[in-house]
């Protein structure tokens, strides 16, 4: 049977998220370090989801994710490791206005919007990620699945 390991989210703080990366309050003025590449800037859509599968790592450089318009935003995470560890996920909310640098090896997933089926958001990473990404399927490798917690629901809609 496949296991569910539930996250609770936290706020996203500077000092919350400190051993993951930093905190971005403006997208353009920031650049990811890269130990490869050049630094490539391009939008992804991505879709609300309750249970997460899939979690990858980049070895090339940081990534830096930014909302293009104000979405409350949930953001997994597991510090870097050879394998991720249940255990050692967390999820922090943003209330939409800040972004993310995910550091060298940060294990994560694509961004979560929370009152909204899908939104935008900027990504700036290495042209190189291709070749220096691990992704991880957690049923298969863990027999188990990542739940998040919302805890802005007035807004969702199932």
């Amino acid at each position: 049977m496949m296991q569910k390991f539930v996250l609770r989210c936290e706020p996203l703080t500077e000092e919350n998220f400190s051993p993951f990366g930093y905190i971005v309050r403006d997208f353009a003025y920031v650049a990811p370090k890269l130990v490869i590449g050049e630094v490539v800037r391009n939008r992804m859509r991505v879709r609300r989801v309750k249970e997460v599968e899939w979690v990858s790592a980049h070895y090339d450089g940081e990534q830096i994710i930014f909302p293009c318009e104000p979405v409350p935003t949930i953001f997994v995470v597991a510090p870097p490791s050879e394998r991720p560890s249940l255990k050692n996920f967390r999820a922090f909310l943003s209330e939409g206005e800040i972004g993310i640098c995910l550091a060298l090896g940060v294990w994560h997933t694509p961004p979560i919007p929370v009152d909204r089926e899908h939104a935008l958001y900027e990504n700036a990473q290495g042209s190189q990620w291709h070749d220096h990404t691990f992704e991880f399927h957690l049923p298969s490798e863990l027999n188990a699945i990542l739940c998040v917690e919302y805890l802005r629901t007035e807004n969702l809609s199932d």
